[in-house]
């Protein structure tokens, strides 16, 4: 929870210092600002996370992320803690409904994280039923995942960007969960290994 808090300190620093930047004088963004924030629940990367990140291309349909996530003690035994994530969203079209109003029904994305408080003991071999039954790793996971999402447009930015304000769904799986379901297609299901992530992203 510390890690979550602590970037979401550091993310409004960013925003209010952009925004003072911004109030006399319209001038480029710094590379180092990010053009929008991101709050997400579920979807693999803990049950609250909340990030920011870049839109990317002369036609914006790339969107790449960094969020901290936090998953409480209740849902994993007593523990709680973080997952880092980097992900990365791609919007092959866009459909304008409305003047005002945009949809992307497909997007398509990649994402990894890696928690540090791992909830797997690995170096207890005499646990489990071999040594090293535990082959992957316990603190890094590679996901992918498709979704869509639905957008208004914002007034335009200080600096002339086009903003938006977009919810957002993303249906999808990692590395881990693929893996189980090899040898176990009569005892797991596809619906098993698949995770449902919601957000809303705000451009800055």
């Amino acid at each position: 929870m510390k890690h979550l808090l602590l970037f979401v300190g550091l993310l409004v620093t960013w925003i209010s210092s952009s925004a003072q930047a911004q109030s006399d004088t319209p001038t480029p963004r710094r590379w180092y600002v990010p053009q929008h924030a991101v709050l997400q629940t579920a979807g693999g990367i803990g049950l609250v996370a909340g990030g920011a990140g870049y839109t990317l291309g002369s036609k914006r349909r790339w969107d790449v992320d960094a969020l901290v996530g936090y998953v409480p003690g209740k849902y994993t035994g007593g523990r709680a803690f973080s997952i880092f994530t980097l992900k990365g969203t791609y919007a092959p079209f866009c459909l304008p409904v409305q003047t005002r109003w945009q949809v992307q029904p497909l997007t398509l994305g990649l994402l990894t994280n890696y928690t540090p408080s791992a909830m797997l003991n690995r170096s207890r071999d005499d646990k489990y039923p071999y040594k090293n039954y535990y082959w992957w790793s316990s603190t890094v996971r590679l996901g992918v995942f498709l979704g869509g999402r639905v957008g208004r447009e914002l007034p335009v930015s200080q600096d002339g960007r086009a903003r938006m304000v977009s919810a957002y769904y993303e249906l999808g799986t990692n590395d881990l969960y693929a893996v189980s379901l090899l040898p176990n297609t009569k005892g797991l299901s596809l619906g098993q290994i698949l995770t449902l992530g919601l957000g809303v992203k705000v451009d800055f």
